[in-house]
């Protein structure tokens, strides 16, 4: 299997940059801002909201011109908002990299925040809340993620419709005053622009300067563990997620994740077969694993039935602790082999390659080819006790019935 290179970094002032030459004719850009939910302080969703407004209008263009100037250079010119960070990307031709990388270093240093699109933009954000609230399992999720993680990382990363009704144009101009400068930034170039290229133009369009990286976020910890029972609507079904604390070293939480893999909710896995197929219970079914910086917790959602709610949990329960007795040879190849195929997608999109690069730096997680190396060195011994670990860490079970 073809290895995955470690990129190139360098620095532009205090700007730390990444580069992966991919021959070729387009250039793939991921510039990412430690600017995510875990950072809004007083005001739920606001570096949600801050994205947004990232797209409606700088000193120099107004929205339409704005997404006009996108839609001429190329495509992928959007951003998403996470837990840690906030990710602007951009595909261009080689060519036309200093003017992508220049109408990105727009948006974020010049962005205006018109009122106008301010209050379209509230009225937008708020019908995304309210459409996630009428799905059962999303409602679930986040409130029992809030009960799991508390304050920091416990709010959903769109807001409330209260506290996106509480902000103003101010209050976002100074998140992007506080969170948006070279220093608390990294930009990934995954494509065939040469580095030389990369570095002048970074020269002509992108700032350089700035204050230091600010203030850490406050520590994540799980803090509201064991059972949380929940009651929403009329629905005839029951929605269960469960949170189980992963460890946080990067070897041992890789080994986690393969014994995800075995367990987990793909057809081939212990779960599926155990829930869907011997049981014939719930449609909705999912096992995997998130992290971020100071955190990293395995996610299980399931649902089923209403009458069959006590089934559903015991059929994971079960899975679970008889995972605890160990792996087969079989399942252990399949698991590494679904994780070597991701590999492959990620060096075959040099999108995915550059918006990984970048979250992994920006996180301080080992890099992909790092990362690559080391899951192809792990014992089925380290797999098998990353299991266990996981049965034993902080856990939260969390149950919606209508």
């Amino acid at each position: 299997m073809r290895r995955l290179p470690e990129p190139r970094r360098f620095r532009h002032g205090r700007l730390t940059v990444l580069h992966d030459f991919v021959p070729g004719p387009l250039t793939a850009i991921a510039l990412l801002v430690r600017a995510g939910s875990r950072f809004d302080g007083a005001n739920p969703g606001i570096a949600h909201m801050t994205e947004h407004m990232l797209f409606q209008g700088t000193r120099r263009l107004d929205q339409l011109a704005l997404n006009r100037r996108a839609g001429e250079l190329g495509g992928e010119h959007d951003a998403d908002t996470g837990y840690e960070d906030m990710a602007l990307h951009f595909e261009v031709f080689n060519e036309d990299l200093g003017d992508a990388l220049g109408l990105l270093a727009e948006q974020c240093f010049d962005s205006m925040v018109p009122v106008d699109r301010f209050t379209k933009e509230k009225r937008v954000v708020i019908d995304e809340i309210r459409g996630r609230a009428d799905d059962p399992a999303n409602y679930l999720h986040e409130r029992a993620w809030t009960h799991f993680y508390g304050s920091t990382l416990g709010h959903p990363v769109c807001g409330t419709i209260a506290s996106v009704r509480r902000m103003t144009p101010a209050a976002i101009r100074r998140f992007i005053h506080r969170r948006f400068h070279p220093g608390n930034m990294v930009l990934s170039i995954v494509g065939g622009t040469r580095i030389d290229t990369v570095r002048r133009v970074l020269k002509r369009v992108f700032p350089s300067r700035g204050p230091r990286v600010p203030h850490p976020a406050s520590h994540v910890r799980p803090r509201g563990t064991g059972m949380l029972r929940l009651r929403h609507g009329s629905s005839p079904q029951v929605h269960l997620v469960r949170f189980m604390t992963a460890p946080l070293v990067p070897r041992a939480l890789l080994a986690a994740s393969v014994a995800v893999e075995v367990v987990g909710a793909d057809p081939d896995a212990r779960l599926f077969q155990e829930v869907r197929e011997r049981m014939g219970l719930g449609y909705e079914l999912g096992l995997g694993v998130e992290h971020g910086r100071d955190w990293a917790v395995v996610v299980l959602s399931a649902s089923a039935a209403r009458a069959d709610a006590e089934r559903l949990h015991d059929a994971i329960d079960r899975t679970f602790t008889r995972a605890a007795d160990g792996f087969t040879r079989a399942e252990l190849a399949r698991a590494r082999k679904k994780i070597r195929y991701r590999f492959a997608r990620l060096a075959d999109s040099r999108m995915d390659r550059a918006i990984a690069h970048a979250s992994r730096e920006a996180a301080g997680h080992p890099t992909l080819a790092a990362s690559q190396q080391a899951m192809d060195a792990l014992a089925t011994n380290e797999v098998e006790h990353a299991w266990r670990s996981l049965m034993r860490a902080p856990t939260l079970t969390a149950v919606l019935s209508g």
